[in-house]
């Protein structure tokens, strides 16, 4: 009987070849895409211009690259972005190498190809967020750790510490890896005296070292980043319980990783499908779904962004893969090549065509990636005519898109603070502009008519806008007497 596709090993020259060919598609898509970006890809941008160990919301690690990459290639929107393709196709290769040592060539080949496919990453992959980061750095870790944990050695301790502290600058959620591998060593007494063991210790230490940069930043900054986390993000309180929001977000999981590699996580889950090493499934499990229920929990106490619980793919897709190419049926293999990869290209074909600013309905978040420039370049006139030396604009979105869209434009961007306020956005800390400050050639943009004329400004123009946050495509722009 013929052997089936998925058994096969076609082989790292062919993985690279995949995975490259899409990487560049990917790429091309970018380059041609007509969508801007977005506050939150502008926010990590305006970042990148003054390299620090820490920022208002996030580590640092993303403003450090974006750094780098606008040094090769400039600052437009295809450059800030190139990162993201280009780390998913080394995430997509670390899982491959860590799952062909753990179940064998095949199963290391198509979990290279099915990461890349994955839903969650295909939409990443034309976004630059703090996950594209994160997700490498936690596979890099996850590699060092099963290393590790066959056989103790101090090497690979060393390098999942390094692994672990660089994802730390990515995202704080890298910390899940250190704590799922210690909940491993109490649970399974099999890798128990590796993880309790003093070359552990040693990793642990050199993970505190390495991170020690950004906590004395934060401790120097009144922890700006640890308060955004705890109360803007967890922000547990009887108020916010969500009776659906956890089960919303774990309905959504189908769609972030695809139905089939989700579906397969749920069987090994709850249904107890194991492939011939059940000792490494059920250590997979442990790195994977705690992250997912823990998320869970969150979506009803407060709330859960769809993404939050990508660091639990890394395992969980390893796992899924070898599951999906066991099972007897083929219909789950091919389901999953067929529809994510049809996916794949459609996000492909969409990022390099599809105009955001023509987004309505259910879509019309995507409307955020579209717009900035015009309205800079209407901003930028009403400025020219009434000799403004400064915009103030009102709220973290809407300085971090004017920042970036502005940023060639004769017209600085200050964020407005409120009297008594405490900073809220990295804007309002290095930029703010108060009430006590100057008015003379001071616009106002983005603010409510009272407010406005309670900071004793009065209606200067009404410009063409046609931002996510603007219904009509419309705003007002307000200016101060000695501003005319």
């Amino acid at each position: 009987m013929a052997q089936r596709l998925q058994d096969q090993d076609p082989g790292w020259p062919l993985l690279l070849t995949v995975l490259g060919l899409l990487t560049l598609a990917r790429l091309i898509a970018l380059v041609v895409s007509p969508s801007e970006l977005g506050f939150d890809e502008a926010q990590y941008w305006a970042w990148s211009r003054e390299l620090a160990w820490g920022y208002f919301t996030k580590p640092p690690l993303i403003g450090w690259v974006i750094a780098g990459e606008t040094r090769v290639c400039g600052t437009g929107a295809a450059c800030i972005r190139a990162a993201s393709p280009l780390f998913h196709f080394g995430t997509a290769l670390v899982l491959a190498a860590l799952a062909r040592r753990l179940y064998g060539p095949a199963t290391g080949f198509w979990t290279g190809i099915f990461y890349a496919i994955m839903p969650g990453i295909a939409v990443s992959s034309f976004l630059i967020t703090t996950d594209v980061f994160l997700l490498f750095f936690w596979s890099a870790a996850l590699l060092a750790l099963l290393v590790y944990l066959e056989r103790p050695r101090l090497g690979p301790a060393l390098l999942f510490a390094l692994a672990t502290g660089l994802g730390l600058y990515a995202k704080y959620a890298m910390i899940y890896l250190p704590v799922l591998a210690l909940v491993a060593g109490i649970g399974m007494r099999r890798y128990r005296p590796a993880v309790f063991n003093w070359r552990a210790l040693v990793a642990f230490l050199v993970i505190l070292l390495l991170i020690a940069p950004n906590l004395l930043w934060n401790a120097e900054n009144g922890f700006a980043t640890f308060e955004h986390t705890a109360h803007d993000n967890i922000g547990w309180s009887l108020s916010r319980i969500n009776a659906v929001g956890g089960l919303e977000f774990l309905g959504a999981q189908f769609g972030v990783a695809g139905p089939v590699v989700f579906g397969a996580m749920l069987n090994a889950l709850f249904l107890g499908a194991r492939s011939e090493k059940p000792g490494i499934d059920r250590l997979l499990m442990v790195l994977s779904w705690p992250i997912l229920a823990a998320i869970t929990v969150q979506g009803f106490l407060a709330q859960a962004n769809l993404n939050w619980g990508a660091t639990a793919y890394p395992a969980g897709v390893i796992l899924a893969t070898t599951l999906i190419i066991r099972h007897r049926w083929g219909f789950f293999f091919w389901c999953n090549l067929v529809v994510c990869g049809l996916a794949s290209l459609v996000m492909i074909a969409g990022t390099a065509f599809y105009d955001p600013r023509n987004a309505a309905g259910p879509a019309h978040q995507m409307r955020q990636l579209a717009g900035w420039e015009e309205t800079a370049d209407n901003l930028t006139a009403v400025g020219i005519r009434t000799r403004a030396r400064r915009v103030v604009v009102d709220g973290r979105g809407l300085a971090a898109g004017m920042i970036y869209a502005l940023r060639d434009k004769p017209l600085p961007v200050r964020a407005y603070l409120g009297p008594g306020e405490a900073p809220r956005d990295q804007f309002e800390l290095q930029v703010p502009w108060t009430d006590g400050d100057a008015t003379a050639g001071t616009l106002l943009f983005g603010f409510s008519a009272d407010k406005a004329q309670a900071l004793g400004a009065h209606l200067v123009a009404t410009i063409d806008a046609p931002l996510y946050l603007s219904h009509s495509g419309k705003m007002t722009v307000y200016g101060f007497g000695d501003a005319q």
